[in-house]
């Protein structure tokens, strides 16, 4: 196969995947009001800063009713009016959701972002679509640039995962429903769990080919630095990523690092960006210490309660929609718990001893790390506060471990329209939260007589959803072909 043969068909199936995962972040969008997603109003106004130039703001005293990074931006009023938005159904899941239109709102104060403090780069995509203005149509605007992105870095994923005739399975079982609905809304979230899925699925790849792939590495390299530049917690995960590589072989690892110049380097400049807007910016409100009753200090008492929690965080990756008031069903959560067993057990029965000790190290680094949140949220806020998401860049690289063996077979079709079925209900159950509010006996009472209606009416919507997962099941089941070096 010549080198333009093999960049045609590359792109290809680049553009295959993306058009999938873009199909089902269009469904999650048509169903979610705007600013469903946690901190979305913050997010949104943060986004809008970013990109008019606005990185940080004006600091705001940290306290409980704010946030420890809030701020002041110096943008247009209306944009704050956002904060008065989602309110009506927030933390009220048997209620259904309620329109109020941004413009029509009247800004109460100037803008504040509870993001204020947090790394710009995770908000410039969303921020893009906010120059269509403070409206509701640039909200949605903002949802569709930043969803875009995120298809953009799934799509990596699955490239590099296609590359030698690997399988996609891997890849669709750890875009859970619940990483595809942060990819959907206005979050740093869904950018920074796409990233750490795409550098992992290129480490793992490049851990197979003996680190002898340029794309795989090429890949690693650009996911992982705006993993790390995208939030300071990436560094965390990069490292865990980077020992995992070493223990599976140093050797090649070494070679390609002085080999592949820009793997070091790329990395590097992103580790000092991240430190640098850390120390200047991010820890400014770290010394304060809020006075809250019932703060814990005992560390094995932060871990026994952190590891008893596991469970309910795992959950949550699957999916909490929302703000953490939608759960998926548990069926659902079963499905995705044993597809990841099966592969974790199928790396496990199929690699050699260093690899498993690196799959070990990585699934051994989660539940660490998330003792090590719980700890700092005690010391600052005096709760538990850590969350599915925060756990997700670590907790993908288990499953996408797979990739060191998997390649494709019969049951990939299947498996693919599995995952794409579950996908489906968990729109579903979101769409009717919305709706008619969670609760009740008459599971179907939503297409009847819904309180509230997405934009495009409720058939309308339920044909278009229908149709987005179709199309995600036709592009993603199956290679455009075997793409070889």
């Amino acid at each position: 196969m010549s080198q333009r043969e093999l960049t045609r068909m590359m792109w290809r199936e680049f553009t295959r995947a993306w058009a999938g995962f873009v199909a089902l972040l269009a469904a999650w969008m048509l169903v979610l009001p705007l600013f469903a997603g946690p901190d979305e109003p913050a997010n949104f106004i943060k986004s809008a800063a970013v990109v008019r130039g606005e990185l940080v703001g004006e600091p705001i005293a940290a306290s409980v009713s704010t946030s420890f990074w809030s701020t002041y931006v110096d943008i247009d009023p209306q944009f704050g009016a956002a904060q008065l938005v989602p309110w009506c159904f927030v933390g009220q899941p048997s209620v259904a959701a309620c329109d109020k239109p941004l413009e029509s709102l009247t800004p109460v104060e100037p803008s504040r972002t509870d993001m204020g403090r947090y790394p710009p780069l995770g908000f410039v995509p969303a921020g893009v679509g906010t120059f269509v203005g403070a409206s509701d149509a640039g909200v949605r605007a903002a949802r569709i640039t930043a969803a875009l992105a995120c298809a953009a870095l799934l799509a990596l994923a699955a490239l590099t995962l296609r590359r030698r005739g690997g399988s996609l399975v891997p890849l669709l079982a750890v875009a859970t429903p619940g990483v595809l609905f942060w990819s959907s809304v206005s979050s740093p979230s869904g950018l920074e769990i796409a990233a750490a899925i795409a550098a992992w699925s290129a480490l793992w790849a490049s851990v197979r080919e003996q680190w002898n792939d340029r794309f795989a590495t090429i890949a690693f390299a650009s996911s992982a630095a705006l993993l790390i530049a995208a939030r300071p917690a990436g560094l965390v995960a990069v490292a865990v990523m980077i020992a995992a590589a070493a223990i599976a072989d140093h050797r090649a690892l070494w070679y390609t690092a002085r080999r592949e110049w820009y793997l070091p380097v790329t990395l590097g400049a992103a580790t000092c960006l991240s430190a640098a807007w850390y120390v200047a910016v991010y820890d400014a409100n770290f010394g304060v210490q809020l006075n809250v009753e019932g703060r814990v200090t005992s560390l094995s008492t932060i871990a026994t309660r952190s590891f008893n929690d596991l469970p309910r965080l795992i959950g949550e990756w699957v999916g909490n929609f929302g703000w953490l008031d939608t759960p998926s069903p548990v069926y659902v959560v079963w499905v995705f718990v044993a597809l990841w067993a099966a592969l974790v057990w199928r790396t496990a029965t199929s690699t050699h001893r260093r690899q498993r000790v690196a799959l070990g190290v990585v699934a051994l680094a989660a539940p660490l790390w998330l003792v090590a949140l719980n700890a700092n949220y005690q010391d600052l806020l005096g709760s538990f506060g850590a969350q599915g998401r925060h756990l997700a860049p670590l907790l993908v690289g288990v499953p996408l471990a797979a990739a060191l063996t998997y390649r494709i077979g019969r049951r990939d079709s299947l498996l693919v329209g599995v995952t794409i079925v579950v996908h489906a209900w968990c729109v579903l159950v979101a769409l009717r939260r919305y709706s008619l509010g969670a609760g009740g006996d008459d599971v179907l009472g939503f297409l009847r007589e819904p309180v509230w209606s997405p934009p495009l009416g409720m058939t309308l919507t339920l044909v278009v959803v229908a149709v987005a997962h179709l199309v995600a099941w036709f592009v993603l089941r199956s290679p455009a072909g075997r793409l070889e070096r």
